[in-house]
């Protein structure tokens, strides 16, 4: 609605209406606040929505700085969330953490920071990464070289390095083994020797 009649064009799909409270209707600000009641958002992912909207630069350069003015806009503390829950409940390690956070447009330096897990969640995402990886894996992988190898190259396509993907699921071969032979040492199996 336009009161008064006075209605002034800030930029293209901008509407600023003569209230006195210098709130712009359409604005990439108004749309920047509907993204981010959906989700949150990090900024480079908000700059392209905004862009790809159609808004100049100018106009999402001001919105980002009033998002960011009334805490609404935090890099930093959203990767850490972002980390936290990626590596943990998905399973990712800090190579895929790193490589998903500049996707989304997060700094290169705060990327890399956040992303080098601390010892415990490392451990925890590794966890995760390992049993997601074996629930795939066919009856037996831990006989095979070439199944526990496919086992090693998901775990590094969910972004841990070579040495820690090997180490996971040598030790991981080793207790299936153990429990393998276990299994088939029971009092009465047929190929029990003794």
């Amino acid at each position: 609605m336009v009161r008064a009649g006075i209605v002034d064009f800030v930029s293209p799909g901008t509407v600023r209406e003569g209230d006195n409270t210098g709130r712009m209707k359409n604005s990439a600000y108004d749309k920047a606040l509907k993204l981010i009641a959906r989700r949150d958002h990090f900024r480079g992912e908000l700059v392209e929505k905004l862009r790809r909207k159609g808004f100049v630069d100018a106009d999402i350069e001001l919105a980002m700085e009033r998002l960011q003015e009334l805490d609404l806009l935090d890099d930093e503390a959203l990767a850490q969330r972002f980390v936290e829950y990626r590596s943990v409940d998905r399973g990712w390690g800090p190579r895929r953490l790193t490589n998903e956070l500049r996707r989304r447009g997060v700094d290169s330096h705060l990327a890399e920071r956040v992303s080098s897990l601390d010892d415990e969640l490392h451990r925890r995402a590794l966890e995760t990464a390992v049993r997601k990886v074996e629930v795939r894996a066919k009856q037996g992988w831990w006989r095979l070289p070439e199944r526990r190898a496919r086992l090693v190259s998901s775990l590094i396509g969910r972004g841990f390095s070579t040495d820690v993907a090997y180490a996971a699921i040598g030790r991981l071969a080793t207790e299936r083994e153990s429990s393998d032979d276990e299994i088939h040492d029971q009092p009465g199996d047929p190929g029990r020797l003794s």
